[in-house]
């Protein structure tokens, strides 16, 4: 993987894949499940997961991080935010959010990027109409880049 879009749309796939998302949240007007990228500007669907990185670029770490005796690879890194939304209750929004956390923990030895511990901020607006709640997961992901040798 080269680029932090390239991280995402692995993260929004393996999200919309997931069978026990699918069971918690209701197709969109277009027939998609709704695992959005953030950039995308539409009527968001509720409930629904969104995904954002929030540091932007991808960093690179440190220069020749691995070497495997033929080739060389860097490891980059970036912040991804996961918020799961709800215009129902908050019991809704915490179990699309724990499923979102298992996804990534069961799927790790199929990801082409790895992620650490996550922190978690509640961000609900509940004075709004209709009332919206939402939880936000921070992951530091990883992916790594083979880079010349030369």
């Amino acid at each position: 993987m080269s680029t932090i879009i390239t991280v995402k749309k692995a993260i929004i796939d393996l999200l919309k894949a997931d069978t026990t998302l699918q069971g918690l949240l209701t197709k969109d007007s277009n027939g998609n499940w709704p695992v959005y990228h953030s950039l995308v500007q539409h009527k968001i669907h509720k409930p629904c997961i969104t995904i954002e990185d929030i540091t932007g670029t991808g960093e690179i770490s440190a220069l020749d991080d691995s070497y495997d005796g033929s080739k060389r690879y860097e490891w980059n890194s970036a912040v991804i935010q996961i918020d799961s939304w709800s215009s129902k209750h908050a019991d809704e929004r915490d179990q699309i959010a724990v499923a979102v956390q298992k996804c990534l923990l069961k799927n790790r030895s199929a990801q082409s990027f790895f992620v650490q511990e996550h922190s978690v901020a509640v961000l609900d607006e509940p004075n709004v109409k209709p009332p919206l709640w939402r939880k936000s997961l921070r992951y530091r992901v990883f992916d790594t880049q083979e880079v010349s040798t030369s």
